[in-house]
């Protein structure tokens, strides 16, 4: 069996087998190699629990149960940072996180958020889901990998610089080894800080960790890109690094509609800006076949606000 950088092997047996935790788990029969897969994705999730709001009365805020129910029938769920507000210490996530998004603890694999880190060292993040028992890096720093099928998933922490991420970086190194070493056929990788955003609140931000990220990735011929910080969801063209159309980039998603609130889009889009939605909170499925993926943006209703594929992987 294959570890990749940080992750121990008893999460890449969970991920066959969502239900097994450990290696000594032989009650449970893993899933056979190939077949669909299916992804649900989003960020910036829970209100703070003493929040005015917190009950999801107010459709504007805080409907952290309601993108929960979305994630029925998921194989594995993907939390895109920003998973507890607003400081993500382990008391908020236990009163906040764990009744609802929680309830999918089983086969969840997270990264954190800025938020996380109003703590010190995402303290609160870390203990919450090693009490879960799944993967936050071997040294606690947040990135690891792991393979889903016939897809290779990485998972990075873009909030730098409490974990560095730029080039030279023990975690841009841990990138580059491990995109060398998968002998998978198809790649997505996934972190908080979107390089390419056309929301109004962080849209004039280039994050550079994220750009090191995308560089390495692209590289691989990586497939998908997944990203919160952004309250609203985007979709963009397949494009390099340096924002330019071509047929074997990188489809990047920016899904920050789990529940928190919603931010605006800029009227001046980037060049390949696909699809947005700043209207509805919702959750991506993404559905990972062996040589290709398709997508939908589900609204808590049900409604499948944006949908493609299946394209072929790189």
């Amino acid at each position: 069996m294959k570890t990749t950088g940080k992750i121990v092997t008893a999460f890449l047996v969970a991920v066959a087998d969502p239900g097994c935790t450990s290696v000594s788990d032989t009650d449970e029969t893993d899933a056979p190699p190939g077949g669909e897969r299916v992804v649900a994705a989003a960020g910036d999730i829970v209100c703070d629990p003493t929040a005015s709001g917190f009950g999801g009365t107010n459709p504007a805020v805080c409907q952290h149960r309601a993108t929960a129910s979305l994630l029925a029938g998921a194989d594995v769920v993907l939390p895109l940072g920003d998973l507890q507000y607003s400081d993500g210490t382990l008391d908020q996530f236990m009163a906040g996180y764990d009744p609802s998004w929680g309830l999918d603890a089983a086969t969840t694999y997270p990264v954190p958020g800025n938020h996380e880190y109003h703590l010190p060292g995402a303290q609160g993040y870390f203990d919450y889901w090693t009490s879960k028992g799944r993967p936050t890096g071997v040294t606690g720093d947040g990135y690891y990998s792991f393979d889903l099928g016939s897809w290779h998933v990485i998972a990075l922490n873009s909030t730098c610089p409490d974990v560095p991420c730029k080039e030279g970086s023990p975690q841009n190194n841990f990138l580059e080894q491990d995109l060398a070493s998968t002998t998978k056929s198809c790649i997505l990788g996934y972190w908080h800080h979107p390089y390419f955003n056309s929301g109004t609140v962080h849209g004039a931000q280039m994050h550079a960790g994220a750009r090191a990220f995308l560089d390495d990735l692209y590289a691989a011929g990586a497939d998908i890109v997944l990203n919160g910080h952004e309250h609203n969801y985007q979709r963009y063209a397949k494009q390099d690094p340096l924002g330019q159309a071509t047929g074997n980039g990188i489809r990047e998603f920016v899904v920050g509609t789990g529940g928190k609130a919603l931010y605006t889009l800029l009227d001046v889009k980037d060049a390949n800006y696909e699809v947005g939605n700043a209207t509805d909170f919702g959750v991506l499925r993404l559905r990972l076949a062996e040589t290709s993926y398709s997508w939908e943006f589900v609204a808590l209703n049900g409604t499948v606000l944006d949908s493609g594929g299946p394209v072929s992987c790189n």
